[in-house]
């Protein structure tokens, strides 16, 4: 057969070819400049990260004919014959079919005879964590103590399985999952020495599915083109894997977003017909939602690792799912992913998941509404009031504002306690201005993670403004009675309270007042003429109705589409 798999054609001939285990190579390397080799190494990692090519390069290095040096010549007979796996000196063992105390006896009488042909015997023993404990206990002498002639390399997935014994006696080295960058461009560069066309997603959906390992990256890649024939395409390599395309994985996500049942199912079921499994279907999804997630999040995490994302409408659609929202379609996905794997009916449990999460989205669109509905009802409230105080005249609002601010005090007082009871002359001793740089130092980043959680509740708070802070507290004073109320509901508090501890780095509780009620804690210079006074609170007063239909106009419509005009 002259055809040979491409993971064998390109297998690293240099530590400089071993692309993405820089912290190997180089320790490598210097050792072999410096002549500081150990007599045994442990080399661990998941599969496909490097191990036994690194094996065999050190096995290489120093037997070289023209070494020991940092890099093999690849020319010489000795290079040639363990590349070919032809040179009896360099002894490859699979622990998996050889892993009884018999085969470790033998291998210790052989080691005290020195090499025939090179410099150093080299011993690699692949999956080591599968010899049992008898042979273990075997190889302990030999492996501490080895003839100077004789150098171990072990390599195993599962280092957890081998005894702290053996792993004391080696030099480690933990072999990385090579990030989707690394190799994508390991693929391009392939690619343009085979003259293979591509497709820049199909190399991008490869090494997502490859899971870091570059040979499972360069199989999928050979049995792909073996597939499509002419160049590689996404289409094959969504063949191949078994894989739901990104346009239907978004088709069914916008559908479950927008409550569609029918168009959610109608195209799980175009994607079943195809063949590809419930349980691939499932993990698809969970892996879309989780990559909306983090786009939203930490955008600069994903890059090119969402292609379904890098269309302007999937962004808008999306994108705009709320991140909560996000969160418990995940978890639902998570959960329906746990029982498929005991379901004797995966289709229709995959069914009755893609149903719930529609039902899901349209609750949450409801409440949505039913909020939407309660904010239009307090801008009709505000406008009423707003209109009224500037139809009367400006002797008539004082005294109409004097009642309303009597009323509204003594509602206050026998629904809420008083700022001063909470904030008693201790608190107001115990404040800090180091304390309340540091919380106005972080107070936009509060605002910008409050409103990723809920933005609704960013409307309310933005009108806040921190005035006062201790060690654990912190005050904030609101013009609008609606904004603090809104504020100081349980759920909503408990979040700033949380993002705010985070932010600041202790448990911090959150304090809130009106802004008049904070002045008359923390006197200032009073206006002296009572008339201007009051002429200036109803003036205040109507301004800040104002400023809360705006607000309120600017949540529910959008900036975009509202416009304020000055009167």
């Amino acid at each position: 057969m002259s055809y040979r798999a491409l993971y064998r054609v390109w297998r690293p001939r240099q530590f400089s070819d071993l692309v993405g285990q820089e912290h190997v190579t180089q320790t490598l390397t210097n050792a072999l400049n410096e002549g500081h080799l150990s007599h045994a190494y442990l080399f661990t990692g998941p599969r496909g990260t490097g191990k036994t090519s690194a094996a065999k390069l050190l096995a290489k290095a120093v037997n070289c004919e023209l070494g020991p040096d940092a890099e093999p010549c690849n020319r010489c007979e000795a290079c040639r014959l363990i590349s070919e796996g032809a040179l009896m000196d360099v002894v490859e063992i699979d622990a998996a079919s050889n892993r009884g105390v018999d085969e470790i006896r033998d291998l210790r009488d052989k080691v005290k005879y020195a090499p025939s042909e090179v410099r150093y015997k080299v011993y690699i023993i692949d999956e080591v964590h599968m010899l049992t404990t008898e042979a273990f206990n075997a190889l302990l002498k030999t492996l501490e103590e080895p003839p100077g002639h004789v150098i171990f390399i072990l390599a195993t997935t599962e280092p957890h399985k081998l005894p702290a014994t053996i792993i004391s006696r080696c030099q480690r080295f933990s072999f990385q999952r090579f990030t989707i960058e690394t190799i994508v461009k390991r693929l391009k560069t392939i690619c343009q020495a085979e003259n293979i066309s591509y497709e820049e997603s199909a190399l991008s959906f490869i090494a997502r599915v490859a899971d870091g390992g570059m040979r499972d990256a360069l199989s999928l890649l050979d049995q792909s083109l073996a597939f499509g024939g002419d160049g590689l395409k996404e289409s094959a390599v969504l063949s191949v894997t078994g894989s739901a395309s990104s346009e239907n994985l978004y088709h069914i996500l916008a559908s479950v977003k927008d409550g569609d049942i029918s168009a959610a199912l109608t195209r799980l079921n175009q994607i079943i017909r195809s063949g590809i499994e419930p349980e691939k279907v499932i993990s698809d999804l969970v892996q879309a939602v989780r990559d909306i997630l983090l786009f939203q999040t930490a955008p600069g995490l994903l890059e090119a690792q969402v292609p379904f994302l890098s269309e302007d409408e999937g962004k808008n659609h999306l994108t705009a799912t709320p991140t909560t929202q996000l969160t418990d379609i995940l978890n639902v996905l998570i959960d329906y992913q746990q029982k498929m794997k005991w379901s004797s009916h995966p289709r229709i449990l995959l069914e009755m998941l893609i149903i719930e999460l529609a039902n899901f989205t349209l609750r949450e669109h409801r409440a949505d509404i039913h909020e939407m509905n309660q904010l239009l009802e307090k801008v009709s409230q505000l406008e009423r009031t707003v209109a009224a105080l500037e139809k009367q005249p400006p002797q008539l609002r004082t005294e109409e504002h004097k009642k309303a601010k009597s009323v509204s005090e003594t509602h206050s007082n026998s629904t809420t306690p008083t700022p001063k009871s909470r904030l008693d002359k201790k608190w107001l001793e115990d404040r800090s201005d180091v304390q309340l740089d540091k919380v106005r130092s972080i107070w936009g980043d509060l605002l910008q993670r409050v409103k990723v959680e809920r933005i609704t509740v960013h409307a309310w708070l933005i009108d806040g403004e921190p005035v006062a802070a201790t060690d654990n507290t912190v005050l904030v004073v609101f013009k609008s009675k609606i904004h603090r109320e809104t504020t100081d509901k349980p759920a909503n508090k408990k979040m700033i309270e949380h993002i705010l501890s985070d932010l600041l780095g202790v448990k911090t509780q959150l304090l809130t007042c009106m802004s008049d009620e904070w002045e008359n804690i923390n006197p200032k210079k009073k206006v002296s003429n009572d008339s201007k006074r009051d002429e200036i609170e109803v003036n205040h007063t109507a301004n800040t109705l104002k400023n809360d239909i705006v607000s309120l106009a600017i949540e529910i419509f959008g900036e975009k589409m509202v416009e304020v005009q000055a009167s």
